[in-house]
């Protein structure tokens, strides 16, 4: 199996915090051949900016298609990730994630939630911006995917601290049996 996830996040390239997280939980609940799965992290450097990562979600599509080495065509598969911010008592939030969805519907995109926000799924509580990356690294080097509930990461609709993640990623990957 050759294939390519693209994993599109909020955070910027230099950030790289959500990422942090996503590739933590790919590789605490999957099992997966890195030879054979490529994960292709995207920043949009904030969430209103997805529509403009296309042009870069297609060279990465177009530059995995075909490899020469096994004589075949690959599969890519793009994900966005969205925080969910305060989609229940703000209407603008709320309609940006309709938005977002109906956007990822049209060009046959994963969409993954996380409700509020990402750091509110994977630490219970809400982070200060200025304070994201550290509190991203910290949770990489403490090893703290292991002490979050898989069972709150594959919900089917918003609720706080939790997301579909794993839901979305069943589709492409195969659990570890001890998860």
């Amino acid at each position: 199996m050759d294939l390519q996830l693209i994993i599109v996040v909020e955070a910027n390239k230099k950030s790289k915090s959500d990422w942090i997280y996503i590739k933590d939980t790919i590789d605490h609940f999957y099992q997966y051949d890195p030879t054979e799965v490529r994960l292709s992290p995207v920043y949009m450097d904030g969430k209103g900016k997805y529509k403009i990562k296309e042009r870069e979600i297609r060279k990465l599509i177009s530059g995995y298609a075909y490899s020469s080495r096994t004589n075949k065509n690959r599969q890519s598969y793009v994900i966005y990730c969205f925080d969910c911010d305060e989609y229940d008592i703000k209407q603008e939030d709320n309609m940006f994630l309709q938005e977002a969805k109906r956007y990822c519907d049209e060009h046959g995109y994963e969409f993954v939630w996380f409700c509020k926000d990402i750091e509110r799924v994977y630490l219970g509580r809400k982070i200060d911006d200025s304070q994201k990356t550290k509190e991203a690294a910290a949770f990489k080097a403490r090893k703290l995917i292991a002490g979050v509930d898989k069972n709150r990461l594959s919900i089917a609709s918003y609720r706080d601290n939790t997301s579909n993640i794993l839901k979305i990623l069943d589709t492409y990957l195969k659990r570890k049996s001890e998860h």
